[in-house]
């Protein structure tokens, strides 16, 4: 009963339109839940949708409705899709294109590759026709991935969609796509083989560094690089050197930072090594110390700060072995004065004060013993403190901590509670 009062509320919805595909949502779901009534929710849908008066919403109404039937296992809904195919060819190519696509993706989302791909191909439009197939090829591939069965058959369309995208950089984010697959597939040589396929630069860059990681993930990157590296090669020598940073990553990541390292001096791009030193510090911090102690002095210096400086921004990325490399490739103050600061972080004070007392630049000692002593401060450890307020050879640094030292000191003891905390110091990441 509730089935056919939904129905009758249906037909209320004063636009047809609305009422057409909310007949088809109805009707789905009737037809889930077997419900009889659901044939006469898609006859009341398709009726409702030719009384639209717009001929483009009409064609839209009616794909909406043949999508909503084939969700509900109703054969016949490939009859609407011919149908409203065949009503749109006398409209604009423009808009028919736009048909045209809204089949290929209802298919699509149906499962029904091979007709998504049939309907695609009757786009005019390279661009939008070449788009759809990429959204075609991204969806199959993706499937793959998720669950892989029908493999065969899914590659086949994968490739059938491929003969219509020609140009870039359509055919490359297709070819990402299908390399994605291969790599969920094991099919590892089948992805390089991908990669070599592709035309655009960005692209090829990007599927290029997705190899990579998706192969270090897989655990098999090291039994690849020989041929990764020829794929490199192959990529130097037809965009340029932008693709030695892409083989210094794969290097890093099986545990080969020397190659890497050198490979970016060869390429003597200061930026790029530096943030590739910070790719590798989010993504493999293992593969950071071997990287880091191959640099060239003038080159470990800026890669060091930086690497300090994304340390304590996010403290828990905080490795100790890639700290110890930086400190002991660089042997800079300026380094030491970051490290000081992540011991403060850590709550590992007294080496950072013993590593602040050490230093000769005074301004740098000086901010690090303003961070320990104001970190002692906000323990409530008044005395050691103003002791290493004491070592700040600053002159007003000293004199500002040892005033807001005594006045916090004072009124924890008027307010008879701990001492209050401060702001922790920042001036120790700049440089």
């Amino acid at each position: 009963m509730l089935a056919q009062e939904v129905l009758e509320s249906v037909a209320s919805i004063p636009d047809p339109y609305v009422r057409a595909i909310t007949y088809a949502k109805v009707g789905e779901r009737l037809a889930k839940a077997r419900e009889p009534a659901f044939r006469e929710a898609f006859i009341r849908a398709l009726e409702t949708a030719k009384e639209v008066d717009d001929p483009l919403k009409m064609l839209r109404a009616l794909v909406s409705v043949g999508y909503m039937m084939g969700r509900a296992g109703i054969r016949s809904y490939k009859r609407i899709f011919l149908q409203v195919s065949e009503d749109s060819a006398l409209l604009p190519a423009k808009v028919r294109d736009e048909v045209m696509r809204s089949i290929a993706l209802s298919l699509l989302r149906l499962g029904e590759i091979g007709e998504a791909v049939t309907y695609a191909v009757e786009i005019k439009d390279q661009r939008l026709r070449q788009e759809t197939m990429v959204v075609i090829v991204r969806q199959v591939a993706r499937s793959i991935e998720r669950r892989p069965i029908r493999v065969a058959y899914s590659l086949r369309k994968i490739r059938l969609a491929l003969e219509y995208i020609t140009d870039e950089p359509y055919r490359s984010k297709a070819l990402l796509e299908l390399m994605k697959a291969f790599i969920a597939l094991k099919s590892y040589e089948n992805a390089l083989a991908t990669v070599r396929e592709m035309g655009s630069k960005e692209w090829a860059r990007q599927a290029f560094k997705e190899l990579i990681y998706r192969l270090k993930a897989q655990g098999v990157l090291e039994n690849y690089i020989g041929l990764i590296e020829e794929l490199a090669g192959e990529m130097v020598e037809r965009f340029g050197e932008s693709f030695t940073r892409e083989l210094a990553t794969a290097f890093a990541l099986s545990g080969k930072g020397d190659v890497a390292a050198e490979l970016m001096e060869r390429l003597g791009d200061e930026e790029e090594t530096v943030e590739l030193a910070l790719e590798l510090l989010r993504r493999y911090p293992r593969g950071l110390p071997s990287f880091i102690y191959a640099l060239e002095p003038e080159t470990s210096l800026p890669v060091g700060k930086a690497i300090m400086n994304a340390i304590l921004e996010r403290p828990e990325r905080g490795d100790w072995g890639v700290i110890k490399a930086v400190v002991e490739k660089t042997g800079s103050e300026d380094i030491l004065a970051k490290v000081a600061r992540f011991y403060v972080l850590k709550g590992r004070v007294e080496e950072a004060r013993k590593i602040g007392s050490a230093l000769e630049d005074l301004h740098l000692r000086s901010v690090v013993m303003a961070d320990v002593a104001r970190h002692y401060l906000k323990e409530g450890d008044v005395d050691k403190a103003i002791d290493a307020a004491l070592e700040v050879r600053d002159a007003r640094y000293t004199s500002m901590l040892m005033s807001e030292i005594l006045l916090k000191a004072l009124d924890a003891e008027l307010g008879g509670g701990e001492v209050g905390k401060t702001g922790e110091s920042s001036e120790a990441k700049g440089g």
